[in-house]
């Protein structure tokens, strides 16, 4: 027998492993081939099974139905009973609770125990003197700009809805008193409420209010009352009161410019009479009126001495042309010269040198004196302009000064504006009817 090779006894076993292996898969695939059939196999016989299951649910409700189609309809009228009726009274009672109740009492309320109040109502204007016959707002803007007194019309309308305004109208007719009685209903009675940081002064534009038209500058005054002879009467106390305020504003004003320019007239006349105690201190001091006239004097003499000798000088050149310059009346012509050139040179040392009554020159004096007499003319000057602006001042501070004017005097409706009876009653109905529609679907939907 041949000796076998390695190298093939290596690829003989290797040929049978790779055999076994594919047996081996082989074997698996046809095991799962068979484990798929018997479960396709088991589906198809639960499939059939159902099948008939429906068939015969089919078949057994089509024999129980006409039994259903009779109960049905007694169902649906029990049903139909319960959401229209809440129990054998229907649903009438709640109806009267939530709707007609809450209107009756509402109607019994506004008829029978609500206070009629009375409405007034003015319009006044704030105008100026100074704007009498202003055409300064004609043109094509003219219908756009803001009345100019617009500042005063809301000062006046604050000062209405003010706690002075109040105060008044307590301590002249006793208004919060008699709005926070009986006299007057509960729902508009004043009252406080600490609870609700409610006090009687928040509630008191129910019966005096004001508006304010900012396009026309006008303010309309408001006043409600129990009677209408009594709310004309509030109305012009609340028109006497904002006219004495809008007066009173103006006059605080005109006070105020007038006492600045009384002020500063004053400080300008004293400031003239300080001015003038100076100069004539000055003028004590140096015992001199005006020292101008004593300058001018020394100049007038300076003036004529030169002319003398200038003079004097033209004689000796002419003396000395006609050669007599050595004579005995030369001389004598040259020395006066001299001296008088040397009364020149003292008479300007005058003005220079200190005098004997002070330590400094004239020249200084009348610089001094000339200082002391321009303080007391700017002096004089800001009196003058004091005074000017002090008339001006009175003037346009009266010009601008404030006046209330009624444009429509107070007058009241033959009706009276509270209650509202019927707004008040619609709007009851319709809340209660809404409460009563969400209490119907409430219950319904629970039944």
């Amino acid at each position: 027998m041949p000796s076998s090779n390695p190298s093939d006894e290596a690829e003989r076993k290797r040929i049978e492993a790779w055999r076994a292996e594919r047996a081996r898969i082989a074997a698996a695939d046809k095991a799962e081939r068979l484990r798929q059939k018997a479960v396709d196999t088991a589906q198809a016989a639960s499939v059939k099974k159902q099948d008939q299951s429906t068939a015969a649910l089919t078949l057994l409700s089509s024999t129980q139905q006409p039994a259903e189609e009779e109960v049905q309809p007694a169902r649906v009228e029990e049903r139909r009973a319960r959401k229209f009726n809440f129990g054998s009274r229907g649903p009438w009672p709640l109806f009267c609770v939530v709707v007609l109740a809450p209107v009756l009492i509402t109607a019994f309320y506004l008829l029978a125990v609500a206070t009629p109040l009375y409405e007034a109502r003015s319009v006044v204007a704030i105008t100026k003197s100074a704007e009498t016959g202003n055409g300064s707002r004609s043109g094509l803007l003219g219908g756009v700009q803001s009345p100019s007194n617009l500042a005063e019309v809301f000062r006046a309308h604050s000062y209405v809805q003010s706690q002075a305004m109040i105060d008044a109208l307590e301590a002249e007719l006793g208004l919060v008193t008699k709005f926070s009685s009986n006299e007057i209903d509960p729902v508009q009675r004043l009252r406080t409420i600490p609870l609700l940081s409610i006090n009687k002064s928040s509630q008191f534009d129910r019966y005096v209010d004001s508006s304010v038209d900012i396009q026309s500058g006008l303010l309309t005054l408001f006043v409600r009352a129990p009677s209408e002879a009594e709310a004309i009467a509030i109305s012009e106390f609340v028109l006497r009161n904002a006219e004495g305020t809008v007066y009173s504003l103006g006059q605080q004003i005109f006070d105020q410019r007038q006492s600045h320019a009384t002020r500063v007239r004053e400080a300008a006349e004293k400031q003239v009479a300080e001015a003038q105690a100076a100069l004539v201190a000055l003028q004590i001091k140096y015992q001199e009126v005006d020292p101008k006239n004593r300058i001018e004097s020394i100049y007038a003499t300076i003036n004529d001495l030169e002319a003398e000798a200038q003079k004097l000088n033209s004689e000796i050149q002419k003396a000395q042309i006609a050669g007599i310059g050595d004579s005995s009346q030369t001389r004598q012509t040259m020395e006066l010269e001299e001296r008088i050139r040397s009364q020149i040179a003292e008479e300007r040392a005058r003005l220079v040198a200190p005098d004997g009554s002070s330590v400094g020159s004239l020249n200084t004096l009348l610089m001094e004196y000339e200082l002391a007499t321009l303080e007391v003319d700017l002096a004089r000057e800001a009196v003058q302009t004091a005074l000017k602006a002090q008339a001006e001042a009175g003037q346009e501070a009266a010009l601008n000064r404030s006046f209330l004017q009624v444009v429509v005097p107070p007058r009241t409706a033959q009706a009276a504006v509270y209650p509202k009876i019927p707004g008040t009653l619609a709007l009851v109905f319709v809340i209660s009817l809404t409460v009563f529609a969400a209490l119907y679907t409430f219950r319904t939907a629970r039944s």
